[in-house]
């Protein structure tokens, strides 16, 4: 016996109507919270914290990053672009890499004047 397409969509939106309504804010804080104001540099502060906190959950203890590492975390963006973030392409690669590789594609000013002093012109 198979179920239709509509009983389907029936029985799943039964299963979220406890948890989701029709109407709700649910990107809006709970009421009383308190906000923080975001500015630019607020927010570089809390992107530099999740992508240490990325790279140190795919490097583990060696403090060094594999293509293979990445992919087996889940940081598929660095696994396919793992080419490019591993300078010296030694096969590996440093926090100081992966955020010089992140800071130059970031639209934020903090990230890229980071980027463009560690940028070395050999001659």
């Amino acid at each position: 016996m198979t179920m239709s397409r509509t009983i389907i969509i029936a029985l799943l939106f039964t299963a979220m109507a406890g948890s989701v309504h029709a109407g709700d804010r649910i990107w809006d804080p709970e009421p009383g919270a308190k906000t923080q104001k975001q500015d630019a540099r607020s927010i570089q502060k809390q992107l530099d914290g999740e992508l240490r906190a990325k790279f140190d959950a795919a490097a583990k203890s060696r403090h060094l990053l594999t293509a293979q590492a990445a992919n087996d975390a889940g940081w598929g963006f660095a696994a396919d672009h793992f080419t490019e973030i591993d300078r010296d392409h030694d096969g590996y690669a440093s926090f100081d890499e992966v955020q010089a590789f992140f800071d130059g594609r970031s639209p934020l000013p903090a990230a890229r004047a980071r980027a463009a002093a560690k940028v070395q012109i050999v001659e």
